[in-house]
């Protein structure tokens, strides 16, 4: 299947957007690990919730992305000013149009889980500058996280029914390929903060399909798991108005070649 985000474009910001400051310390700390003047692309680069900060410091930055919508939704936000950027529609896991070794740095965040993570691999090994580095980046949450509770739970009713069951976000196929390269691996805690998320939110974003795991479950089976994960969660949490705080920290995988 392929994961074209166009069908979320508008609500991406809403429900996938960082808190103010925390994309600024993200950027800074990734170009204190770069030589000067680096070339950085990033694979799924959508509304630019990574990239604007890069885009707007004038880094010679390349974002691709299989979503033209969220591309427009990212050019919209940067007033059309690209600076030194170039965003390009593309797959990742085709030919990407940039020349052999031309990229410092490649930033994957939130990405590899959609998509045929050998084939992005292959492809991004073959963009990267000899030593360059990949940053693997996703978010963990405290067991407080609504959302971090209820998602397994529908997954593991759809899968119950018939449906696809979660999906693999760790990607050791890709992580071995990596090791076998001869990438050597450091894990970062990047920075961390506090978001409040209610029940009701939570599965508002399962039931209405707002996030891309519930994608390819066939309606008829999720319209059944969303009842039986709304029973779950008014037997756990009763007030589902309730507000909730929860910790997040933004986490890198940093492959270095």
């Amino acid at each position: 299947m392929q994961y074209n985000f166009d069908r979320v474009a508008d609500r991406y910001d809403a429900t996938r957007g960082l808190p103010p400051g925390v994309a600024e310390r993200i950027c800074r700390w990734v170009l204190s690990r770069l030589p000067a003047d680096p070339a950085v692309a990033e694979v799924g680069v959508g509304t630019g919730r990574i990239a604007i900060p890069f885009i707007q410091q004038g880094v010679r930055f390349t974002g691709f992305d299989i979503s033209e919508q969220m591309l427009s939704r990212l050019t919209e936000k940067l007033s059309g000013d690209l600076c030194r950027a170039r965003l390009l529609l593309a797959d990742i896991t085709h030919e990407l149009p940039v020349p052999e070794h031309s990229q410092h740095c490649v930033i994957g965040v939130h990405i590899f889980h959609l998509v045929d993570t050998v084939a992005a691999m292959q492809q991004i090994r073959r963009i990267l500058a000899p030593h360059g580095a990949l940053v693997w980046g996703y978010n963990m949450y405290d067991e407080f996280a609504p959302h971090g509770r209820m998602g397994p739970k529908y997954h593991q009713f759809s899968q119950a029914l018939g449906g696809p069951g979660k999906r693999d976000y760790r990607k050791q196929e890709a992580r071995d390929l990596l090791h076998q390269w001869g990438a050597r691996v450091t894990q970062h805690v990047v920075t961390a903060w506090t978001e409040t998320e209610t029940p009701a939110g939570a599965l508002e974003r399962i039931r209405t399909r707002v996030m891309s795991s519930t994608w390819d479950v066939p309606d008829a089976i999720h319209e059944v798991a969303v009842r039986q994960t709304e029973a779950w969660v008014r037997a756990e949490y009763g007030d589902l108005q309730r507000p909730y705080e929860y910790d997040v920290r933004f986490m890198t995988d940093w492959y270095q070649f």
